[in-house]
């Protein structure tokens, strides 16, 4: 099996142009990109438009039809998949995978939206939406979407994911092993804080946790959440406030989306992510992770995330700068993680990840380092 001891991805900062707000009830448009946001009010929101018909333009041109072979539960499944020209990223055609997976699959012909349900999870996509994703009640966007000969496609990496499937290629034998993951008992629901007018834009998403037998505990992690949420409103209503009125087409505004990025294992990992905007040529993204022991509902830091290997930093540091010698648009050196460095998880492994400006250029958004748990053992 091919396997990469660590995996550094960048997650563009790039997001939609705040909102530019008209009298008339229009249409509104955001962007197809990495990150996330919401449709709640009538606007137009026309940079992010035109960002986002060149994105879905280009990840939607000419793409090639190809099998996916993929091992789920022991057989060796052909999968219709596809890749587009520029071969960044493979996609699956959603029912015949969630099919063999055991999820449920419907389309709902009216309003063009294919939803896909199990494992504690709903996902709705609708091709033609800016924002084409809606997972447990979350409103996202990313990276497109394709509608081929009335199939749906998403990313493969993105869809298995999201329900809580690993997967190993063997590049030699071009085969996908596919395997659920322990999931936890919880199911994670959006809360939202929306205080969206006229001249300002402020929505707020956040995790919360339903179902878990142990009340003590889901009431401690939903209460350390929402701590997180108020602290960062209460900063970001003081920042919009500073910057007042922007007097502009384009309105000052904060927005909050969460990514879950590991529900298994007695796990959970997530992050808030946040976007300020207060005039000029782009606003300032932000991240707040948190992982949790289920069994205490305490965080873990990441040295516990490591299993308290006392050469921790040691190990992630020799990987991450070895890999910084690739990395793009470097503004200055990597030396160290620092004492209370970000990070989440992933399938068990351990991500740290850094603020843009931090190490490297605005562009290059948070540059994201996967380390195995295995070289931590």
């Amino acid at each position: 099996m091919k396997t990469r001891p660590i995996q550094q991805v960048s997650h563009s900062t790039r997001r939609p142009a705040p909102a530019r707000w008209f009298a008339l009830p229009l249409a509104a448009f955001l962007l197809a990109g990495s990150p996330l946001l919401p449709v709640s009010v009538p606007s137009v929101k026309a940079e992010a438009s035109a960002t986002s018909a060149e994105a879905q333009q280009s990840a939607v041109q000419e793409p090639v039809l190809q099998s996916l072979t993929m091992d789920i539960n022991g057989r060796q499944e052909s999968i219709p998949g596809a890749v587009p020209p520029n071969g960044e990223t493979t996609y699956v055609a959603i029912r015949p995978l969630s099919e063999k997976l055991g999820l449920e699959v419907a389309w709902d012909p009216q309003n063009e939206t294919s939803t896909v349900a199990g494992r504690n999870v709903t996902l709705s996509t609708k091709v033609a939406d800016p924002e084409p994703y809606i997972i447990n009640g979350q409103k996202l966007y990313g990276t497109a979407p394709l509608l081929l000969d009335g199939t749906t496609y998403l990313p493969v990496d993105f869809f298995l994911d999201t329900f809580g499937y690993t997967s190993v290629t063997d590049g030699t034998a071009g085969i996908t092993a596919v395997a659920p993951l322990s999931l936890n008992p919880p199911t994670i629901t959006a809360g939202v804080i929306d205080e969206t007018t006229g001249k300002l834009e402020f929505h707020i998403q956040y995790p919360q946790i339903a179902g878990f037998a142990d009340s003590a505990v889901q009431d401690k992690v939903n209460k350390t959440i929402q701590a997180e949420v108020n602290r960062i409103a209460e900063a970001s209503r003081k920042d919009l406030e500073k910057a007042g009125d922007s007097g502009r087409s384009v309105p000052n505004g904060y927005t909050v989306h969460y990514f879950v990025t590991q529900n298994s294992g007695g796990k959970l990992s997530l992050y808030l992510q946040s976007y300020l905007y207060t005039g000029g040529a782009h606003g300032m993204p932000a991240r707040v992770p948190l992982t949790f022991d289920l069994s205490t509902g305490d965080t873990l830091t990441l040295q516990q995330a490591a299993g308290n290997n006392p050469d921790y930093a040691a190990v992630i540091n020799k990987l991450v700068k070895e890999e910084f010698a690739n990395q793009e648009m470097v503004l200055a050196p990597f030396e160290s993680i620092s004492g209370n460095q970000p990070y989440f998880l992933r399938n068990n492994d351990i991500v740290v990840y850094f603020e843009p400006y931090e190490y490297t250029a605005y562009a290059a958004g948070f540059p994201e380092f996967t380390i195995p748990q295995s070289v931590l053992e």
